[in-house]
């Protein structure tokens, strides 16, 4: 599913088109694969949250949806400490 880019405004787009995506969907924009969230979904119009620099970004520039929600791997370590600093050690 894709849509295209009708506003920009600094790190958060609009694009329409996006009736099928669901909240927090990662899509990618541009011809430049920038990973972005959407954040808010209106009709077929999606606000969407561009993690990326999104200089020279502009309307008519495809966004396309992976299908998958936002995700990052964490090494084992990683998550001992934060479950330690929860804990109060």
């Amino acid at each position: 599913m894709s849509g295209t880019i009708v506003k920009v405004s600094g790190p958060l787009i609009v694009a329409e088109g996006m009736s099928d995506v669901q909240l927090y969907d990662v899509v990618q924009v541009s011809d430049k694969h920038l990973i972005g969230e959407v954040i808010e979904l209106r009709d077929d119009k999606a606000s969407i949250q561009v993690y990326e620099e999104t200089a020279g970004l502009g309307p008519g520039e495809i966004v396309e949806t992976t299908g998958a929600a936002l995700s990052v791997e964490l090494a084992p370590g990683l998550i001992e400490s934060i479950l330690m600093e929860f804990r109060g050690r």
